[in-house]
């Protein structure tokens, strides 16, 4: 399995569920987001999609927090250590996991509230638009 399946598998499922606009691979700052997404209320997600390397992502998803509603990291369904889940409630960012079967579950992990940069957010959304 690899971070394309789980990209497939998180596009998939957010297109499902009715997201006005569904877009990989978006420039945010000196990073890129695997999937850029707006939902039907307006709010703005960031999802990075790792296979292994979660502390990775977690950094990252700390950069796509300054222009993003909603911040998750997904990956395949395993057991994460405790300490590595108690640093990803202390990034404030969700978690979602993808299934073998190409599934993505509902969030195991719930973002904290964010307050995104408006001037990075306009940008962000912009980006997502135009990629979708």
């Amino acid at each position: 399995m690899n971070e394309k399946t789980i990209v497939t598998a998180v596009v998939n499922a957010l297109t499902c569920k009715g997201f006005r606009y569904v877009t990989t691979e978006v420039a945010n700052f000196y990073r890129s987001v695997d999937v850029g997404a707006i939902d039907n209320k307006g709010n703005i997600w960031a999802i990075e999609c790792k296979v292994s390397n979660i502390g990775r992502a977690i950094e990252q998803s700390k950069t796509h927090k300054l222009s993003a509603d909603k911040v998750f990291i997904a990956t395949f369904r395993k057991n994460i250590r405790e300490n590595t889940l108690n640093r990803i409630r202390d990034a404030g960012v969700g978690l979602l996991y993808v299934t073998a079967d190409g599934l993505m579950s509902e969030p195991i992990e719930e973002p904290k509230e964010n307050r995104p940069w408006s001037l990075a957010r306009d940008r962000f959304l912009a980006r997502i638009m135009e990629g979708d």
